[in-house]
């Protein structure tokens, strides 16, 4: 499904309850999440929702309050839920949330409840939302917008009460500061596997993990982010030239990288995940003979 095919469901009143919007990346699964919202509430005729999207057109008084905070954008039958802890949103939050569902709207015709984090759900959050997915009141339309960068990160139970729907790869590109972090990493990298493959010791493979761990945060278990760009820096360097045997290796273990997250939700320390599969990948090479 697409995002123009969901919001034409929204305007003729035949979208799914519960929706997973994933792909893209926050800011365009949040756009994604409003824009759909605004159609659910907007006043004016099906046709023409959300009037928030039509140039010259003032956006009714839904559509001009549905936002991602606050104060002046606060609309009663709107609300997104934000992750409150560190690594997770709580079940304290939804269930705060969700009693705003247990009542009849208070000014449109139906209320729009966007999960801005949903990956992040604890098991107990997640089947709380559950409840209301399966149960939904039927004194007025609810819906329930997922926000996740995978489907697969959620709960089985909760993919399977939800429509998916994919707002495309999320966008690679890097501001000055991911440039500059993964270039430190690279060369930390680099600089080990170069001191590596004359020595052949293993200490410089724990330098090579090391390096690997210095691309982003790996505190949050759910993070995507810090694996792909570790997968990066050893694509590069496997694409700059090595012997073709090391150079499969470096590929497999980028690969290994990517997988890697599913680990991680184990409770499987990254420093631990990531030294084993650079050992896993490099150990069996011998050092590179003298002048090479």
């Amino acid at each position: 499904m697409s995002l123009e095919t969901a919001v034409d469901l929204a305007r003729r009143g035949r979208l799914y309850p519960g929706v997973i919007l994933h792909g893209a990346d926050a800011a365009g699964r949040l756009d994604a999440a409003l824009r759909i919202a605004r159609t659910l509430l907007c006043e004016l005729p099906a046709a023409e929702r959300p009037c928030a999207a039509s140039e010259g057109t003032a956006p009714c008084r839904h559509c001009r309050r549905i936002g991602p905070g606050g104060g002046e954008t606060f609309h009663p039958d709107f609300r997104v839920v934000e992750r409150d802890l560190k690594t997770s949103t709580s079940v304290e939050a939804v269930k705060e949330a969700l009693k705003t569902v247990q009542w009849s709207p208070f000014e449109a015709r139906g209320q729009v409840l966007v999960l801005a984090s949903a990956e992040t759900l604890t098991p107990s959050a997640a089947n709380a939302l559950l409840k209301s997915l399966e149960e939904p009141p039927t004194s007025a339309p609810r819906h329930f917008l997922l926000l996740t960068p995978a489907a697969t990160d959620l709960l089985e139970t909760l993919r399977s009460r939800s429509m998916p729907l994919y707002l495309g790869a999320a966008s690679q590109h890097l501001d000055e500061a991911d440039q500059e972090a993964l270039a430190a990493a690279a060369a930390s990298f680099a600089a080990a596997m170069d001191a590596w493959r004359q020595g052949n010791a293993g200490i410089f493979l724990g330098a090579a993990a090391a390096a690997l761990l210095e691309v982003d945060d790996f505190s949050d278990p759910r993070a995507l982010r810090p694996w792909s760009r570790a997968a990066r820096v050893v694509r590069d360097r496997a694409l700059s030239g090595d012997e073709p045997a090391l150079r499969r290796a470096l590929l497999q273990l980028a690969h290994d990288l990517l997988e890697a997250p599913e680990v991680r939700m184990r409770s499987i320390a990254a420093p631990r995940i990531v030294e084993g599969l650079v050992s896993r990948a490099l150990a069996g090479f011998a050092a590179a003979p003298a002048g090479d």
